[in-house]
């Protein structure tokens, strides 16, 4: 179902039809990115029952407080906010350094040798056990402070470390996530990383250019790459099936993306596991 009004779009999945499945909601979890958020609540079972996306309109600022706290004050999920057990953040600020090579000062100048970092944005580094390295990324305060005063017990941590998670059985894996204005990709060799990025896209074609450009540089065969790609919420299903041109064996995180919610059950599920 979605809805829409002047300034925001919302959609809502249910797993089934009852009109008080949200009062059987236990643990919540929450994505916030650049124009909007991400709800999904589970059962005290931990079985995934309701998924909310809300957006506002690009022709708003990114990240804009005003909005985000509209938009959680709106949310019936955070009726009760202590279920919230963990917020992530999507930002195309980030780089990711070894351990062996990571010093904190270090990152930080290197980090804003590569992104622009406004004066109130907070850099934090993300330990990533499976690669034996450092997810370093820069979020605004202001977000920040919005989280912390919201979610007191909710950890906080990017989006994209679950593509960083059990990624040692595959060869030239490829993973994941789009939003309606953003992708965020990560490519692993088995256990080795070969590329992380999140990045502004328009349209699938900017997508696939953006990968294949990156497999021509490196001498991969991006036939030869297994393409997974979970989104934040229906209104990405477009955007998916035409991918699908570029890269024919797309799939969501666990499995055939066959219906329009199929790719945001899978990435709400895999967000939950790093709960």
């Amino acid at each position: 179902m979605a809805t829409a009004s002047k300034n925001t779009f919302e959609q809502v999945y249910n797993v089934r039809e009852e009109s008080d499945l949200s009062s059987k909601v236990s643990y919540v979890i929450c994505a916030i990115l650049q124009r909007g958020i991400m709800v999904a609540g589970f059962s005290a079972t931990k079985e995934l029952l309701i998924i909310h996306y809300t957006g506002y309109n690009s022709n708003k600022p990114i990240w804009e407080i005003d909005f985000f706290e509209y938009l959680i004050s709106q949310e019936v999920l955070f009726a009760n906010k202590e279920k919230v057990k963990a917020v992530f953040i999507c930002t195309e600020k980030n780089f990711v350094v070894p351990d062996d090579l990571y010093e904190e000062k270090a990152a930080k100048d290197w980090l804003k040798r590569i992104h622009y970092i406004e004066a109130r944005d907070v850099i934090d580094a993300f330990h990533l056990e499976d690669d034996k390295a450092r997810y370093v990324h820069a979020v605004s305060q202001g977000i920040l402070e919005l989280i912390k005063i919201n979610f007191r017990k909710a950890t906080i941590q990017p989006m994209a470390l679950y593509q960083f998670r059990n990624t040692k059985k595959m060869s030239l894996q490829l993973h994941g996530f789009i939003t309606n204005e953003q992708v965020s990709i990560t490519l692993h060799n088995y256990s080795q990383l070969l590329w992380h990025k999140v990045f502004d896209y328009t349209c699938a074609e900017d997508i696939a250019y953006g990968i294949k450009h990156f497999c021509m540089e490196n001498n991969i065969s991006p036939s030869k790459i297994a393409f997974k790609c979970d989104a934040v919420s229906a209104a990405e299903f477009d955007t998916l099936n035409a991918l699908s041109q570029y890269f024919p064996g797309l799939r969501s995180g666990k499995g055939e993306i066959e219906n329009k919610w199929d790719a945001t059950i899978s990435l709400a599920l895999q967000l939950f596991e790093c709960v």
